[in-house]
């Protein structure tokens, strides 16, 4: 019975023991568990940080640069083949001629807005340059021009400053010119075309800065009137007709000074013949019909006053005609061309943007039957230039 009881104790105590042995492991797992975990957890996150960090890293890309925003034609090493100068001009051109007499005709251009602006279509080649600053290239300058006055002496203002210079000084041998620009009722207009071999000092390219000078020819066209008596061409022609003995002699006094004096720039053969010999037969009449078909005179010259002292010194013996071609003679008759007149150009071009800004002068100047003839134009423009 004892040994029973033994046994039973024995048991129980073996399976006791084994209980306990087998939740050590159990508590162990428990409470290392949880620090493990963490220490995984952590880990892993610090894994996936750098994956990250070196995963999706942006690769380096190259920058292009942005397109400039200014609208320019302009090319970097200039044109190729021309350049094109569309764009707007304003243009002050005087036009002075002399005969061969010595008597001149200076006109000027009102210097008014809507009579000096026009448009700009000028033509460049392509540039030569020669080392770092300078270069050549071919120059097609084109102007168009209309002058509606002109320069003569002020009277009284030179007789002003004379006054002055006798009060002031006793040694002033002769006063100084005064002059004025005046509407006489003449007006001189036509066109040049220029073409220039021009040097210039500055870098390649319209988007740079120069400074140049071409020379070269021109083809000019110039139509109109001129007074080429110092404003006085009215009361010149008054002296010359009163001079004759009779009217015949009148009439080609007054025909022979105007072939001289007045302008037959052109060499009309058939009007020098007319002026040479304007008494004989038909020809007064004849010279009023030609003028009138060719429209030569502005009808603003027309004198009445002079018109009247005609008619009543010639007895109203004279027919319209007649008399109208007596009345177109004291105001000369400028018409001339020419295709090899010698020009120059002095000009100075600013880049500004996808424009130029250019001021020029210059012109062209040429002689023909015995007239000089010289343009002096001062000429500043805004174009953009468009490069082939």
């Amino acid at each position: 019975m004892s040994f029973f009881y033994r046994t039973n104790c024995l048991i129980f105590f073996l399976s006791f023991s084994l209980s306990l042995f087998a939740e050590e492991p159990t508590n162990t797992k428990k409470v290392e568990n949880p620090g493990s975990k963490l220490s995984n957890e952590e880990t892993k996150g610090r894994r996936i940080q750098i994956q990250n960090d070196s995963i999706f890293e942006p690769p380096l890309q190259k920058q292009t640069p942005e397109p400039d925003k200014d609208f320019s034609l302009k090319k970097e090493n200039g044109a190729k083949y021309f350049t094109f100068y569309p764009g707007v001009q304003a243009n002050l051109t005087d036009l002075t001629i002399v005969s061969s007499t010595g008597s001149r005709a200076v006109m000027m251009d009102d210097q008014r807005m809507d009579q000096n602006l026009s448009f700009l279509y000028d033509l460049k080649s392509q540039e030569w340059q020669m080392g770092d600053s300078w270069g050549l290239f071919i120059l097609n300058r084109n102007v168009n021009f209309r002058q509606s006055k002109q320069k003569i002496t002020d009277i009284t203002a030179t007789n002003m400053s004379s006054s002055e210079g006798e009060s002031g000084s006793s040694n002033r041998s002769s006063p100084i010119k005064q002059y004025k620009n005046q509407d006489l009722g003449t007006e001189t207009y036509g066109s040049y075309h220029m073409l220039l071999p021009a040097i210039y000092y500055g870098k390649k390219g319209n988007d740079k800065f120069r400074i140049g000078l071409g020379l070269g020819y021109s083809k000019v066209n110039i139509q109109g009137t001129a007074d080429f008596n110092d404003g006085n061409g009215y009361f010149a022609n008054l002296m010359v007709f009163s001079g004759g003995r009779n009217l015949d002699e009148r009439i080609d006094n007054i025909g022979r000074y105007s072939l001289l004096n007045n302008g037959n720039i052109d060499g009309d053969p058939y009007r020098a013949y007319l002026l040479s010999n304007l008494s004989y037969g038909n020809n007064l009449e004849a010279l009023g019909a030609y003028t009138l078909i060719k429209g030569d005179v502005n009808p603003k010259t027309i004198n009445p006053l002079l018109a009247l002292y005609y008619a009543q010194t010639t007895g109203n013996n004279l027919s319209p005609l007649e008399l109208y071609a007596l009345l177109t003679l004291g105001i000369g008759r400028v018409n001339s061309s020419t295709n090899y007149a010698k020009s120059f150009y002095f000009f100075w071009e600013i880049p500004i943007g996808s424009i130029n800004w250019r001021l020029g002068l210059g012109g062209p100047f040429y002689a023909q039957n015995g007239y000089k003839i010289s343009f002096s134009t001062v000429e500043m423009s805004f174009y953009m230039p468009i490069e082939f």
